[in-house]
Parts: structure tokens; C-alpha cells; sequence
């Protein structure tokens, strides 16, 4: 098993997408997203030919195999409205190993669905504003949300920074826009992801101007090659280790779609630039083990299926 070459780590991917059957069905009736999906999967060795999804794939139990092959304890995945119904019966039939995070839309009864994410037990709900039109401070549209992701205690987890294709609007994709919430409402845990995509420098800023924001790593960072210096992933997590520390840095892969499934290079990847740090930097196994699967359980509360 993969986990035995990481020194039996244990692990949580707490950023991954659930995505159905019938949204890969729609996504792929355009003709340009299976070209761009083809041409994704084309620089992924492990993954093979790129498939379209099957009506009798079961994707619970797809990826229940992908973290029983690989050993992860656990997923988080972000739940649209339309993998909700499916997502749920996945999370009764495999208990403590699916967090689930709601996504809101500001604009479509984003309150009503933060409430509905508290009664079925989900441990988050997701934000994208870099694909909206707001800034998450703007307080009658925001406010409302936060104040009621506090009373059902969820995570609040925020792509800012760039994203797939043109559409985003990075006006709206500044992760300075999170502090006056953040100070606002310190009960609240917010988790900005892919360490800001792009807006790295930002996020470090908010390790230090803020208590409860913290960053997820998921994801393959691609956002390094647009900035005007060059990183690698070992020195991004040099970066936020020394601002942050190893109790504001979460675990993810951003693992989306079949064939590929879960995304262990990513996983060995930064396991790998993680474990070559802690000597030069003081750290120990106790933080990898909040980097990897701690962490994510504090900021949820979330019951592992032991």
C-alpha cells in the first residue's frame, strides 16, 4: 500500500470534489470541455486514456476503493446542489470517512443552504468568489452566511486567486478580503485554499494579522508559474510554515474526476517537501501529523470511522 512508503503516515485528503454522474454528463455535452479534459488527463501518466463517465459508475464506492488503495482515512468533498442527494446516501453508507462541505451561492438562497448543510450534518460550506461578483465582506449578503455557519459550527472554505478558464474575476479573488470577517467573527474557522492560488504573499500576510484563517494546499499549485519569482512546493511550505506554523496548514489534493481518482503524487509530493523541512526548521512528526490528518479533525470536529 502507498501509505507504507510514507512512513505509514496517516492521512486525510480534506479538499476533493464529489461530481456525479449526470454533472460530468452535462459538463461533457460540450465538445470543448471533453477537449480540455482530454488534454488534462494527457500529462498524467498514472491516469491512461481519458474516459467519459459511465451511468453505472458508483462514486461513493469509487472512491471508498481509491482511499482504501491508497490508505486515506478520509475525504472532504465539496457538494454542489446536484450531488447532494447522492453525496448523502455515499456518507450512510460508508460513515466517517466523507466530510461534506455545502457550496453557496450568494445568490441563490445561500442562508437557507447553509441551514440545510447544518441538518444534514455536513462539516463546511465553500465559497468561490473569484467566480462571483462579490466581496466576501460586503456584510448584508455575507454576514447572514457567516452568522449562520457559526450557530451549526462549519468551516468556511474559500477559493480566491485564479482558477480553471477564463470566467473568474479576480477583483473578487483577494484573500485580504477575508480579514474583517475573520476578525468579525472569531468563532469562526476559515480555510483559504490552494494557498490563495496565486495570492500566496496575501495569505502569509493573514497568518499574521488573523487567528483563525488557515490555508489547504490542495492541488498541483500550478498558480507558481504566473507569479514574477519562482517557488517550489517545498519552499511555499517553508513559506507558510515559518508564518503559520503547522496548526494553520491543512492537507488536500483537490481530487475531482475518474479515471485519474485520487491524486497520490500530489500526496507524495508534498509529504516529500514537508518531511525535508522539519530538520532544518525544528519540526517533528506530531506537526506532519497536523499538516496531514489533525488539523482538518480540529477545525470540523469530524469522527473518523475507527
Amino acid at each position: 500500500m502507498p501509505v507504507e512508503e510514507l512512513d505509514n503516515l496517516e492521512v486525510i485528503d480534506a479538499h476533493a470534489h464529489f461530481f456525479t454522474y449526470s454533472m460530468l454528463k452535462e459538463w461533457f455535452s460540450d465538445p470543448k470541455n471533453v477537449e480540455r479534459m482530454k488534454a488534462r488527463v494527457k500529462y498524467q501518466t498514472d491516469v491512461g486514456k481519458f474516459e467519459l463517465p459511465d451511468e453505472e459508475w458508483d462514486i461513493g464506492q469509487m472512491w471508498i476503493d481509491e482511499m482504501d488503495r491508497y490508505g486515506i482515512s478520509a475525504m472532504g468533498m465539496m457538494i454542489s446542489p446536484q450531488a447532494w442527494d447522492e453525496f448523502n446516501e455515499a456518507r450512510k453508507k460508508f460513515p466517517g470517512r466523507f466530510l461534506g462541505y455545502a457550496q453557496i451561492d450568494p445568490d441563490q438562497d445561500p442562508v437557507e443552504t447553509v441551514k440545510r448543510a447544518g441538518r444534514d450534518g455536513f462539516q463546511g460550506i465553500k465559497l468561490y468568489p473569484s467566480s462571483g461578483k462579490h466581496h466576501v465582506y460586503e456584510r448584508d449578503l455575507f454576514y447572514p452566511i457567516y452568522e449562520e455557519a457559526k450557530k451549526n459550527n462549519l468551516l468556511v472554505i474559500i477559493h480566491f486567486g485564479i482558477t480553471i478558464g477564463n470566467e473568474a474575476n479576480l477583483r473578487y479573488g483577494n484573500p485580504l478580503d477575508i480579514q474583517r470577517p475573520a476578525l468579525d467573527f472569531p468563532e469562526l474557522n476559515f480555510m483559504i485554499a490552494h494557498f490563495g492560488a496565486g495570492f500566496f504573499r496575501e495569505v502569509l500576510m493573514l497568518m499574521y494579522q488573523t487567528e483563525n484563517v488557515v490555508m489547504d494546499s490542495s492541488g498541483s499549485n500550478s498558480w507558481m508559474t504566473y507569479l514574477p519569482y519562482d517557488l517550489t512546493i517545498q519552499k511555499i511550505f517553508e513559506k507558510a510554515l515559518r508564518a503559520g506554523a503547522s496548526c494553520r496548514i491543512v492537507f488536500g489534493t483537490d481530487s475531482s474526476f475518474f479515471p485519474r481518482g485520487f491524486r497520490y503524487n500530489i500526496l507524495e509530493e508534498q509529504y516529500q517537501a514537508v518531511k525535508a523541512l522539519c530538520p532544518q526548521l525544528c519540526y517533528s512528526d506530531e506537526d506532519i501529523s497536523l499538516i496531514f490528518k489533525e488539523n482538518i479533525l480540529r477545525l470540523t470536529d469530524f469522527q473518523l470511522d475507527i
